[in-house]
């Protein structure tokens, strides 16, 4: 009997050893896949390309705001005058290029014609000469001329007798003079008019009348042929520049007014209305706390059971609750280099950053806090 109870003693001990061995087995082969870590949010920091001086601030540290919403506001009245001069740039840009691309009015090419016409005929009538019509009424002008100038010269003569005579005053002689001289000189200019149209157009007033149909002629061509596609080009050219600058200060217009680029918790605001900020300097930082994740470190000898899209189970101290996630990272270089010779101890000092991302855990879990990740 006595030996049948030693039997049985040390066959229930041997059970609770080998229950207690499998148990702890089990036990390390849970906890090795079990790595803490810290969680960690993404940290949105907003600032100014432009900066100047703050106007107004719409929040507050610890705000939620959604996307959209303003936060900060700087000066921008100097931007808006630029804007405007660039605005009214881009217009007379505009005009210029529908004026070139319509070419000329109507108006403009009819009036150019008109003027090659009237020097087409200016070189016809340098070319053909004078009319015999205007030959013989020169001859005749000038054949009246010559015998007006032949009686004052009598008239002249007569009166000279009558003076040395004291038959007449000395003015009544000195206008007969006059009349003489100013018949004379009559009858010369009839003289040179009368040879002028006899020798007919000089060869230098044709060439004169024929430059001047050529100027106006290619001028009336240039007014149909309307405007060069150079200069169309140009034209465009010099528009897209001004609509550039007025996007350009559009661009800057916004910047002075810095808004939430997405649904977030406002963490920080570095400024207060008055403060002059320089461009590029940071005023607000934001966490978003959609984008939540744990960072564990898994080493080398662990790195071949993990993968990605794997699910894990995430518990943070203090909460009773589990949150379910999934590797969403694993990097690409350890983070501490190891000697070149590696026994299997030093490789498990070899660690790889893992990003474990929660799901639907906004609004429980804050940053920095510790977690502790089960991978799957």
């Amino acid at each position: 009997m006595n030996r049948m109870k030693i039997v049985i003693i040390v066959a229930a001990v041997l059970l609770v050893a080998a229950a207690l061995a499998i148990y702890y087995a089990w036990a390390a082969h849970s906890a090795r896949y079990v790595y803490a870590g810290t969680v960690e949010t993404r940290e949105i920091q907003i600032g100014s390309k432009v900066g100047g001086r703050v106007t107004q601030v719409s929040v507050e540290e610890g705000a939620f705001v959604k996307s959209g919403s303003p936060l900060v506001r700087f000066e921008s009245d100097d931007l808006k005058a630029q804007r405007a001069q660039a605005a009214a740039a881009a217009d007379q840009a505009q005009a210029n290029l529908n004026r070139v691309v319509r070419g000329n009015r109507p108006e403009e090419i009819a009036q150019a014609e008109a003027a090659a016409a009237s020097s087409r005929a200016a070189l016809e009538e340098a070319q053909n000469g004078p009319r015999k019509q205007d030959i013989a009424q020169a001859q005749a002008d000038f054949d009246a001329a010559k015998a007006d100038a032949l009686n004052a010269e009598i008239f002249y003569k007569r009166m000279e007798k009558l003076l040395a005579d004291d038959a007449i005053s000395r003015q009544d002689f000195d206008n007969a003079r006059d009349k003489r001289d100013s018949a004379v000189q009559h009858a010369e200019s009839a003289r040179q008019k009368l040879a002028e149209l006899q020798a007919g157009t000089r060869p230098e007033d044709i060439q004169s009348a024929r430059e001047r149909y050529n100027q106006s002629e290619a001028a009336a061509e240039l007014a149909r042929k309307g405007s060069r596609i150079e200069d169309i080009n140009s034209t465009r050219a010099q528009l897209a520049q001004a609509q550039a600058h007025v996007a350009d200060i559009d661009v800057s217009l916004r910047e002075a007014e810095l808004t939430a680029p997405a649904d977030g918790v406002v963490e920080t605001v570095s400024v207060r209305p008055g403060d002059l900020v320089p461009p590029g300097r940071i005023v607000v930082s934001m966490l978003e706390p959609t984008q939540l994740w744990v960072k564990i470190y898994v080493p080398e000898t662990d790195l071949a059971r993990v993968r990605l899209d794997q699910s894990a189970t995430v518990r943070v101290d203090g909460l009773s609750q589990t949150f379910q996630g999934h590797v969403g990272q694993i990097a690409s270089q350890a983070e501490f280099l190891p000697r070149n010779v590696q026994t299997p101890d030093d490789r498990q000092h070899q660690v790889f950053a893992v990003k474990v991302y929660v799901d639907n855990a906004a609004g429980t879990l804050k940053s920095g806090m510790s977690a502790s990740v089960r991978l799957k």
